[in-house]
């Protein structure tokens, strides 16, 4: 058997350089996000919360790239003042639309009058950075889907075609709900069940009967057909 040769993942192409010593800044670096479905790119975020509206971003829309502190933007404000902006995260779909993303505190949001500002900040893109600029908040999702949506990130990281291929085979003769233990149990590979399952669900292959963190007592049903 051939050798495993490591293979680092690509360096983050953020404009601002984010230091992990700062006091007021959780730091979260990843190698496991895979733009285009080719090499581990390394991203990196200024936050909890930015990293949260990325993985729920990633697990519900279809993701091709994102580049974190994208270039920063020239604009005008409402003074006439002369601003610059760099937002936070910057998104391609799978369509080929751009996205160009805020993320802060929803309290903090409202007292800056931030969705003002970006709408000047947006009036001022160009055309080929973005088809729109969004304000994302914790109110934008439950926490539970971002917890669902870390896990999910995670599992990402590691390819099980084989384990994936019989998941999806059970999916197709399930004919009434069972729960993930059952369904776990019937796949009879071990722990190599979870992993795909989770990823079964956001593929739509299993859908689960109620919304809530994807645990072994959830309730799936067979999805796609």
């Amino acid at each position: 058997m051939e050798k495993e040769i490591f293979k680092a993942p690509l360096d983050s192409r953020s404009t601002c350089n984010l230091s992990e010593r700062s006091r007021g800044r959780t730091f979260v670096e990843t190698g496991a996000f895979r733009p285009h479905g080719g090499e581990s790119q390394k991203v990196v975020f200024d936050s909890l919360g930015e990293f949260d509206a990325f993985t729920t971003t990633s697990a519900l829309y279809p993701v091709a790239d994102m580049v974190e502190q994208p270039p920063a933007i020239e604009y005008i404000d409402a003074d006439g003042r002369k601003r610059s902006k760099r937002v936070d995260q910057l998104y391609t779909f799978a369509d080929g639309s751009k996205y160009a993303a805020e993320i802060k505190p929803a309290e903090r949001a409202r007292a800056q009058n931030l969705e003002v500002q970006l709408g000047y900040v947006a009036a001022a893109m160009p055309d080929d950075f973005a088809d729109n600029l969004v304000l994302i908040t914790e109110e934008n999702y439950d926490q539970w889907e971002a917890l669902n949506a870390r896990r999910l990130f995670a599992y990402r990281r590691e390819d099980d075609p084989e384990a994936a291929a019989i998941i999806a085979e059970l999916a197709a003769e399930i004919d009434l709900p069972v729960t993930i233990r059952e369904l776990v149990a019937r796949a009879a590979i071990g722990g190599r069940a979870w992993p795909e399952i989770f990823k079964a669900i956001y593929a739509g292959i299993l859908r689960p009967i109620q919304d809530g963190v994807i645990d072994l007592d959830m309730l799936v049903e067979g999805g796609l057909q």
